[in-house]
């Protein structure tokens, strides 16, 4: 009875590490389908986010050139300020193109669903580093953006309007006005540049446009390095 119990236990026991085994085997086999589904996931997260990158570079090439035009045009009308070139009509387009206002529209699809599946954790961490970091730098844009415009919505854009009514004629180069006033029959009024030159709070308004673009230039030009470094690393 005693050998027999002996065996007993010992089978039971050699069952019971079998059944063990098993499970820890089924475990694994479901950790490691889990872990491939997941990382197949991430993938397609990281591919979306690749698109959205795209499309960020696009635009913000775009704004870096109208960014860099508004930088030039507030140099040559500083320089008419200073009288270090002769005042020319050109002011009359200089006065509306500084009106415009800078936004990037950034599509976070890809790393909205990347954060809300936990997909973070399967990829490369320097990656993750350089995409959070991007995201982050975007909102600085961004907030950059909103300073700027502010300050053309509620300072820039009514002086102008309020004391240089008149640059909307056919005379103004910007090809725009030229083109809506080109068939306007009535007689012009006195345009009086020199006044635009002579105006000490205008000057500085006009100061204030070119530094916060030369900021916002600074940012887009660095969204456009980053993007692309992702991309990159993305493909890899």
């Amino acid at each position: 009875m005693e050998n027999k119990t002996g065996k007993y236990l010992k089978y039971a026991v050699g069952e019971i590490v079998l059944v063990v085994i098993g499970i820890l085997i089924a475990l694994q086999i479901n950790n490691w389908n889990e872990n491939k589904s997941n990382i197949k996931q991430a993938k397609e997260h990281l591919e979306t986010i690749k698109l959205n990158l795209q499309d960020d570079i696009i635009q913000a090439e775009k704004l870096l050139s109208e960014t860099q035009t508004t930088i030039d045009y507030a140099n040559d009308f500083l320089d008419q300020f200073k009288t270090l070139k002769p005042v020319d009509k050109n002011i009359q387009m200089y006065l509306i193109y500084m009106m415009f206002e800078r936004n990037i529209e950034i599509n976070e699809s890809g790393i909205n669903a990347l954060v809300n599946s936990n997909g973070m954790a399967f990829i490369d961490k320097e990656l993750q580093t350089k995409i959070l970091n991007y995201y982050r730098y975007i909102e600085q844009l961004k907030s950059r953006e909103l300073n700027a415009n502010t300050e053309i919505k509620t300072m820039y854009e009514p002086y102008v309007k309020e004391n240089y009514y008149w640059i909307y004629n056919k005379t103004n180069p910007w090809h725009r006005q030229s083109e809506f006033y080109k068939d306007d029959p009535r007689k012009l009024e006195n345009i009086d540049l020199k006044s635009v030159i002579d105006d000490k709070k205008l000057e500085i308004m006009i100061m204030n446009r070119r530094y916060q673009s030369k900021l916002i230039f600074d940012f887009y030009k660095n969204t456009i390095k980053d993007a692309k470094e992702i991309i990159a690393e993305i493909e890899n």
